[in-house]
């Protein structure tokens, strides 16, 4: 037994890695755009990341494919909602999504 009085489940020791080995948890969340611009897009959802965090953007704006790579800047809380709000810039995107978000932009200013 453990020193919590637990049985012990493992079938074998563990091993300490020393952190030689990096993982990466690939995690999906719906987030809301609150807004988007060419630089990047604010996003709102239960989920907090860390500042400099990548992540993957995938969407449609007006009936067109939208997939961009982008970086968190800035976490703020979103009142009343109690959401997290995730300021973003756009790290990468294909041409498709470019042109995408320059239509919807242009459309949207009118």
């Amino acid at each position: 037994m453990t020193s919590s009085n637990l049985p012990e489940r493992r079938q074998t020791a563990r091993v300490d890695l020393h952190g030689q080995v990096e993982c990466h948890l690939e995690l999906q969340a719906r987030v809301q755009v609150l807004d988007i611009s060419l630089s990047g897009v604010m996003l709102g959802g239960g989920l907090e990341l860390p500042i400099g965090a990548p992540a993957h953007l995938r969407s449609g704006l007006a009936s067109r494919p939208f997939e961009a790579d982008v970086e968190i800047r800035r976490v703020a809380q979103l009142e009343p909602q109690g959401k997290a709000g995730l300021g973003t810039i756009f790290s990468a995107m294909n041409e498709q999504s470019r042109r995408s978000l320059e239509d919807f932009l242009r459309k949207a200013r009118v």
